[in-house]
């Protein structure tokens, strides 16, 4: 049985993906900064995840100090940090951190939004693990939406809007990038981190990607499915696309997102 660490668990991307593990292998949720997600909401989160046996809670602190072996760690913080701030000139993982992590795993995969300013910081990486063992695989990955998206999501804030009966205009905050559902990203993640020769480099995408316009302002749900465009899947230089063949309809993902919202709005 394989042991993977997701650094980041309570984070957006961090929590789908421990879904996704937990399935499959034996996980170890390492929690850190919770940046603007509230105590109740991460609280939420791991009880939705409940009692199973397969899923370990530590903090950053206590993952450190710990002389563990795990086939997989992944570094999802840093997607949801890009995501909130949109830049990367504060990002920075400190030598000590990372020879500590690079120590604990055969495998290292780094979860990044997609956006060029991220050449800079994977050449910081890979430059602090040039004389150690383990191999680095960076994924990139689109714009997210789906349960627990951060309330400042554009769809989360929609739907919140659509059951207040409110009407104010929302701006589009995902930009011009691919929109993807969480949970199918969260599987293209595992399946790539279960490939026994990995590439270096991979860019998650779908076979129809969904984008809106950049400076698109909505009033509301039906308001921005109109202004959804279509597009075949996107070509990139630099890395190697995984293409998500089957992916969740908008319609779907968005009643899944409600459901969710309308469980918790107390939390919102």
């Amino acid at each position: 049985m394989k042991r993977c660490a997701v650094i980041g668990s309570s984070g957006f991307i961090g929590y789908e993906l421990v879904c996704q593990l937990m399935e499959y292998t034996d996980v170890t949720a390492v929690m850190v900064d919770r940046g603007n997600e509230s105590e109740l909401i991460s609280e939420e989160k791991i009880f939705s995840i409940g009692r199973n046996a397969r899923v370990v809670f530590l903090d950053e602190e206590q993952f450190l100090s710990e002389n563990e072996r795990y086939d997989t760690v992944f570094i999802c913080h840093y997607y949801d940090e890009l995501k909130l701030k949109g830049t990367t000139k504060d990002m920075e993982l400190k030598d000590s951190i990372f020879n500590n992590i690079s120590t604990k795993c055969k495998d290292l995969i780094i979860l990044l939004s997609a956006n060029n300013e991220l050449s800079t910081f994977e050449r910081n990486i890979n430059d602090l693990s040039e004389n150690l063992n383990s191999n680095i695989t960076f994924i990139e990955i689109p714009s997210l939406y789906g349960p627990w998206e951060p309330s400042s999501g554009l769809v989360h804030e929609l739907i919140v809007q659509d059951l207040g009966k409110r009407n104010d205009s929302k701006k589009n905050v995902y930009g011009s990038n691919e929109i993807l559902f969480v949970e199918d990203v969260g599987k293209a993640i595992r399946i790539i981190s279960e490939k026994e020769l990995k590439e270096s480099k991979y860019f998650i995408t779908a076979k129809q990607c969904m984008y809106l316009p950049e400076e698109g302002n909505f009033t509301g749900i039906q308001n921005m499915i109109d202004g959804i465009k279509f597009s075949q899947m996107r070509n990139y230089k630099g890395a190697t696309p995984f293409v998500i063949i089957n992916t969740t309809s908008l319609e779907e993902g968005i009643q899944k997102q409600k459901q969710q919202i309308q469980q918790h709005f107390h939390l919102y």
